[in-house]
């Protein structure tokens, strides 16, 4: 993001009804949100994608002031880096049964299932975890090719190129495993959580998180850090609106 972000990262999106995983996220309400009848024509290793244009506005945004070609290197570092990260949550669902779907938007991505099933747990936290694995992954690779390219005297787009790759899908990547809903790091959260106390874990993990983002909210807004500030409140409205949800189920 961070995606925003800024960094998901930031792979961020508010609350929403069906179950898909978004950041990590993985709803328990029957599905309601058939993909599979929205228009896609494209896909990627087999699963549907679409790319809403806010996503390339806000990955613009996101990028701050920097001359016109490099913005556009930008924007596609950010589409593949929050593609990579997308795929590995879109290949653990498959490896589990799962039908995956992509979509990217504003503020990140996320992947869905057309047809969703029960998990346990811990298939729960597998699929939470595989969309940072690739990201930080592809990152650390990144990262150790740049300080090859320094050592070799490579030019300074190269530099450029790679540190964007670095900051996308390393420093994104582990932004995303922060405890907070619904960053994947929170859904491992919530799901350890679920295992020992049941719902009353899940409630918990929502309010810790409201906690938190609100934290981090008016520590951003102190420190002039508006990118994080506007993901802060983000956060925190997503995550009310979860703890209402499952309030309301009772």
């Amino acid at each position: 993001m961070r995606a925003g972000r800024l960094p998901h990262k930031v792979s961020l999106i508010l609350e929403s009804s069906p179950p898909c995983h978004t950041l990590g996220r993985m709803e328990y309400e029957p599905q309601r949100y058939e993909p599979e009848r929205q228009r896609r024509e494209l896909a990627v290793f087999g699963f549907p994608l679409r790319v809403d244009p806010f996503f390339f506005v806000t990955a613009w945004l996101i990028g701050g002031r920097q001359e016109p070609l490099w913005m556009l290197v930008w924007v596609v570092v950010v589409l593949t880096g929050v593609l990579a990260h997308e795929l590995g949550h879109a290949f653990a669902g498959r490896r589990l049964g799962l039908s995956p779907w992509i979509r990217l938007m504003a503020f990140g991505g996320m992947t869905g299932w057309m047809r969703p099933r029960n998990l346990t747990p811990g298939q729960h936290i597998l699929i939470s975890v595989a969309g940072p694995a690739v990201g930080i992954s592809i990152g650390s690779a990144a990262l150790v090719a740049r300080y090859a390219a320094i050592s070799a005297g490579a030019s300074p787009a190269v530099l450029q190129v790679l540190g964007f790759v670095v900051w996308v899908n390393l420093g994104w990547g582990i932004l995303n495993l922060l405890p907070i809903l619904p960053l994947d790091g929170g859904h491992i959260l919530a799901s350890v959580a679920g295992m020992v106390a049941g719902r009353n874990g899940r409630i918990a993990a929502r309010i810790f998180s409201i906690v938190l983002t609100v934290v981090i909210g008016l520590w951003a807004l102190v420190s002039g850090e508006w990118w994080i500030a506007i993901l802060g409140v983000v956060l925190t409205y997503a995550n009310v609106q979860g703890l209402r949800a499952e309030m309301a189920m009772g």
